[in-house]
């Protein structure tokens, strides 16, 4: 089997009364998540979905998303996630450049979603617990329908920070080795841990680290809808919360509005920052202040969300991005594709299991972007003499 929504049924299966998600006040095993994953699928497959067919979901961090995720995937269905924060035009492009058959959303998004998928002619449907809700008639969760290795899971839009967003198209065993390798030898989860995700889990970087990486190992997914230094505090002393994902503005938040005497946050043992470089001095400052462990990483959509990471094992430098992750490779080239020495500053180059099969239906951006089996990131930086990976912004 290896639809990604598998190791949520596994996960079901070794720990049905274990807790899957707490958002807000409400608390979900994974045996319940599990169901309501089916039962999502189901309703689907009743609606005419095919395996194949797109679906998208648009919603912060909360267990809504999650289902819906975990359920398209659950019909061998593809999911395209949208930031909570993308325009109506970003979600009119995203479902016509997909062809997706329906797109969901939480209230808070219906607005823009709704616009954007009226102007693209798809679907929409408001997300509520009715759509999903267990009945009596279902005593055992199915398994998720199959899927060949190859097939893609989901299309991941870039940032669009210097051009046009584009579709990264993502397979199941893209994300399956990713998920894996970053709970097991980055953040080195086990099914006691709680992960709070503070970054969006609509991005390749939240999915990979807080929805994949949580579920692949049974541990508690903490979901925060929208960030807010204090409240992220006081969640992580009342739910001790023991690995945070970030970015660096969240950081400084977090220092500022610390208040060592009314919020325990001893649960704390790792912290990791993607997005962009966090300067040492708050790195240094956090990690004394409350006494974990910060990892800096990189990744995109192409990448599946991380390529590189310190390690908890190893020496970790301010300011870098880490190594490459286990199974795979980077590379800093010139314009004219050659490897260039340490310490000088060229095109990071990516390949190994992560690597996206190419931007859906743009097959001009995907042979830009492919050189042979190495992923063009579009990121500059440059590799010192210990293999340790800075983006050019950080020398």
């Amino acid at each position: 089997m290896t639809n990604v929504s598998w190791f949520l049924t596994e996960s079901a299966d070794m720990y049905p009364d274990g807790v899957a998600v707490r958002s807000d006040d409400e608390t979900t095993t994974y045996s319940s998540l599990a169901q309501w994953v089916a039962r999502f699928a189901s309703e689907l497959a009743t609606q005419g979905l095919q395996p194949g067919d797109r679906v998208g979901v648009m919603a912060p961090n909360v267990r809504d998303f999650a289902v819906t995720f975990y359920g398209a995937l659950h019909a061998g269905a593809v999911v395209v996630p949208i930031s909570p924060e993308r325009s109506a035009a970003h979600v009119e492009s995203f479902l016509k450049n997909t062809g997706a058959q329906v797109v969901f959303s939480s209230p808070e998004c219906a607005a823009a979603c709704s616009a954007g998928a009226k102007a693209a002619g798809t679907r929409h449907a408001q997300l509520g617990e009715q759509t999903w809700r267990p009945t009596r008639e279902l005593e055992r969760h199915p398994r998720p329908v199959r899927r060949a290795a190859e097939d893609t899971a989901m299309i991941v839009h870039t940032s669009g920070t210097h051009a046009a967003p584009k579709g990264a198209e993502l397979t199941h065993a893209n994300f399956l080795r990713n998920q894996a390798v970053v709970a097991r030898t980055v953040l080195e989860l086990q099914p006691e841990d709680v992960v709070m995700a503070a970054v969006p889990l609509s991005h390749a970087f939240g999915i990979t680290c807080g929805l994949g990486a949580a579920f692949y190992t049974g541990a508690t997914l903490a979901l925060l809808p929208r960030f807010d230094p204090r409240q992220a505090l006081a969640r992580i002393s009342a739910e001790r919360v023991s690995v945070f994902q970030g970015v660096p503005t969240m950081y400084s938040a977090m220092l500022a509005a610390a208040d060592p005497v009314d919020t325990d946050t001893s649960s704390l043992r790792l912290c990791v920052s993607s997005g962009a470089p966090l300067e040492a001095e708050i790195l240094h400052r956090f990690e004394d202040t409350f006494g974990c462990q910060i990892l800096e990483g990189h990744g995109a959509a192409e990448t599946s969300g991380v390529a590189s990471f310190n390690r908890p094992d190893r020496v970790c430098k301010a300011g870098s991005i880490g190594t490459p992750i286990h199974g795979v490779q980077m590379r800093v080239v010139d314009q004219d594709g050659r490897v260039v020495p340490a310490g000088v500053s060229g095109a990071i180059h990516v390949r190994g299991h992560n690597v996206m099969k190419g931007y859906w239906n743009s097959p001009h951006d995907t042979q830009i972007a492919m050189v042979h089996d190495w992923c063009a990131t579009g990121d500059i930086g440059w590799v010192d003499t210990d293999g340790y990976y800075f983006l050019s912004q950080d020398k």
